[in-house]
């Protein structure tokens, strides 16, 4: 009987212990919200999404980063760290452009404006290239394990150089590259990190 006891102990923790093993240290994940404009999605409107980036940790981790860059066509009208049913506390107007190989950009309601892009605080908005493609970056800071914390990005479709409203074309686009996150764990200094999945949309040419 003694041997049969002990022989169901050891069967009993095995899941446990395999289970407890499998969480990565920081998790990243990106889903469009309900405030989402849905599909279809026909060319040349102008739609605006609500993009929840949730990032998870399961050690203590430092200096936490997330990134992501967004397609072309798109513009970052707001960000809220808060629930999306009370007022967005970072919305902003912006006018970007390329010119002499250099982004500049004018008209920030809010925000402190400098040559690198916008800043709100832990936010940091930016552009590149002639396509003035927009980059996002959120500097989390530590965070405990077992933490988890959530924004909310305001994304809309631009207007391109000529004025047209995109899309301009129909096929299947990507809202952004994939959120990436990196941290440091607060007791080894091993540095980490994780990707979301890239959110794809399929944009429709309208009925002739």
């Amino acid at each position: 009987m003694l041997s049969l006891l002990i022989l169901v102990t050891v069967i009993s923790f095995a899941p446990v212990m395999a289970q407890a093993c499998s969480c990565p240290p920081v998790e990243i994940s990106k889903e469009l919200f309900c405030f989402s404009d849905k599909p279809p999605y026909y060319v040349g409107n102008k739609y605006t999404w609500w993009m929840k980036i949730t990032v998870t940790a399961h050690t203590g981790l430092s200096d936490v980063i997330v990134y992501d860059r967004l397609g072309a066509e798109l513009m970052i009208e707001g960000i809220s760290d808060s629930n999306p049913y009370d007022p967005i506390e970072y919305n902003f107007t912006y006018m970007p452009y390329e010119w002499n190989g250099e982004v500049y950009v004018n008209n920030v309601l809010e925000g402190n404006l400098n040559k690198e892009g916008v800043s709100f605080d832990e936010f940091h908005i930016y552009w590149t290239g002639k396509s003035v493609k927009v980059h996002f970056q959120w500097n989390v800071g530590p965070m405990s394990s077992g933490q988890t914390k959530a924004i909310y990005v305001i994304i809309s479709t631009d207007t391109n150089p000529a004025g047209w409203q995109e899309y301009t074309s129909c096929g299947w686009y990507y809202l952004n590259s994939g959120a990436t996150v990196k941290a440091i764990d607060a007791f080894t200094g091993k540095q980490y990190s994780a990707v979301s999945d890239r959110i794809e949309i399929q944009v429709i040419c309208p009925p002739s």
